[in-house]
């Protein structure tokens, strides 16, 4: 993947992402309420490829292990991580400047997508992580 940049909707917090990432669709309730929608496709990156260009995220703590970050102006949804893969992050596909090019390669928690939602993609699934299956 190239280097890409994005940032949050009030432009406060801006970052950098490059190197190998995998791109993933999320279907988990967690996912579901962070992001206000039916699933939040995310871009997994070792966490040496990513940089804070502007402005430092607020953090919250969902459940113990994991850590997300947004902005605490504007709300912005911007990074996952879990506290058992420390040199690795997840960020939001949707707050990349120009995503264009990116292909999801799986979904995860498919078990937990909502029913009105139908998937012609042909992409694994897993009905949980990919660690659960």
């Amino acid at each position: 993947m190239a280097t890409m940049e994005g940032g949050c909707l009030c432009g406060q917090i801006r970052y950098r992402v490059g190197g190998d990432c995998g791109v993933t669709h999320c279907h988990c309730i967690h996912c579901r309420k962070l992001g206000g929608a039916a699933f939040v496709t995310w871009v997994e990156a070792a966490k040496a490829d990513f940089e804070w260009l502007q402005g430092r995220p607020a953090e919250f703590t969902p459940r113990p292990g994991v850590t997300r970050s947004f902005c605490a102006q504007c709300g912005s949804p911007l990074t996952y991580q879990r506290h058992e893969s420390p040199d690795s992050i997840d960020i939001t596909a949707g707050t990349l400047d120009d995503p264009t090019g990116l292909r999801p390669d799986d979904h995860v928690w498919f078990d937990r997508k909502v029913d009105w939602l139908e998937f012609a993609d042909g992409l694994p699934r897993y009905g949980l992580s990919r660690k659960e299956g």
